[in-house]
């Protein structure tokens, strides 16, 4: 039983990656999604590909495709009357309120906890944003890469010093985010069901950062100076943690941190037994780790990666390549447990990363593709007891898509 959020409907009325990719979750669990979108110009991040912001891409764009799955697109202008009184009829009938709106943005719509809360007391209600609801930069706009990666320590914790800082990969933070704000939502839903009452849940991109971050953040608050940034990282001192390039320029990446129980399975699964030998004892091959590393580097660089893959999977060493994004399909892993799902379009299928939650043994179902905007709005108005005079009035109003 993969929809285990059944019979709770979220509503969705956010921008961009972080909260929706949320609601996206809570869609992947069971939950019914209704998008709320601008009738005219929709989600911004509808935009990322047909506007040239990803160099390169073109047709479909993958943050919708990805995003938009098992939702339906309504298309309403909450700022008009008419648009507001659609909300209204609409919101009891809601267990959920996700929302990425700003303070002035939500005091101006009517969209705030206190403004919805009469209209429907056992609401929970979501917020996801930049900085955290207190403090100065509060109503301050803040993308991950902002909030999350910049602010937040994580580019710093990555980066080379004296070099220019990397730069995020693509919504990021806003994906790591988003689970803890739909995990955040699963809590209050229970507690609902334990007490009757809705409630606020807030997570903020410069909160979750801070989480991610928290061994090096505790570790320089107890010990009074930073641990090395990536970039600045020293070799490990056991040389079975690591990467080592293979023959053909793959990497592999070793990672058994209780060397003294695995050298004695690690060196004869890789044809090295004599390893065991010339550094006998725990004591010699700490002694020796730059030359053990040394050597190990170029016995990893006599044969291609998946050689070296059939050795040690058949071993309990513990490893794992270094895989780009097109490589991960081929991985036995990825198919095994379904974590690429399957998309059907009328153009044709497009392949989805699954969240990474799973109930009772079973990937999530993709119920439904990312749709247009508006392309359920007719379908809600209808369910909301709305007749097509109405509809059209709306239309012609330009309140609805």
């Amino acid at each position: 039983m993969t929809d285990v959020l059944a019979g709770v409907t979220v509503l969705e009325v956010a921008d961009w990656g972080f909260v929706p990719s949320a609601a996206t979750v809570l869609g992947d669990w069971g939950a019914r999604v209704i998008k709320i979108e601008h009738p005219r110009h929709g989600d911004p991040i509808r935009g990322l590909v047909t506007g040239g912001m990803i160099p390169g891409a073109s047709g479909r764009n993958f943050f919708v495709e990805q995003l938009g799955r098992n939702k339906r697109s309504v298309g309403i202008d909450l700022a008009h009357a008419a648009g507001r009184e659609i909300l209204e009829r609409l919101l009891p009938r809601v267990d959920v309120f996700l929302t990425s709106f700003l303070d002035p943005a939500r005091e101006r719509l009517r969209l705030r906890w206190e403004d919805l809360r009469p209209l429907n007391p056992r609401l929970v209600y979501a917020r996801g944003h930049g900085q955290g609801r207190r403090g100065p930069d509060a109503n301050r706009g803040g993308y991950d890469a902002v909030s999350f990666w910049s602010r937040g320590g994580i580019a710093d914790r990555y980066s080379t010093p004296g070099q220019p800082l990397l730069q995020q990969r693509p919504a990021f933070g806003d994906f790591i985010g988003g689970m803890a704000l739909a995990g955040g939502v699963a809590a209050a839903l229970f507690r609902r069901e334990r007490s009757g009452l809705g409630g606020e849940v807030d997570v903020s991109l410069l909160g979750t950062a801070m989480w991610v971050l928290s061994p090096d953040i505790v570790a320089a608050l107890m010990y009074g100076f930073m641990l090395p940034s990536a970039g600045a990282m020293p070799p490990p001192p056991n040389p079975l943690v690591g990467t080592y390039l293979c023959a053909d320029g793959k990497g592999l990446v070793l990672m058994m941190l209780q060397a003294e129980r695995f050298w004695p399975v690690f060196a004869p699964a890789i044809g090295r037994a004599d390893l065991l030998e010339r550094w006998p004892t725990p004591q010699s091959r700490a002694e020796q780790a730059s030359a053990i590393r040394d050597e190990l580097s170029a016995w990893f660089a006599t044969r291609p990666r998946s050689a070296w893959e059939e050795l040690l999977r058949s071993s309990e060493c513990i490893w794992g390549p270094v895989q780009t994004p097109l490589d991960l399909p081929a991985d036995p892993q990825v198919g095994a447990n379904g974590y690429l799902l399957e998309a059907m379009h009328p153009e044709g299928p497009v392949r989805l990363c699954a969240n990474p939650v799973q109930f009772d043994g079973a990937p999530p179902p993709v119920r439904s593709p990312a749709a247009e905007v508006g392309a359920h709005t007719e379908e809600l108005l209808l369910e909301l007891g709305y007749d097509w005079e109405a509809i059209a009035r709306f239309k012609d109003l330009a309140v609805v898509s």
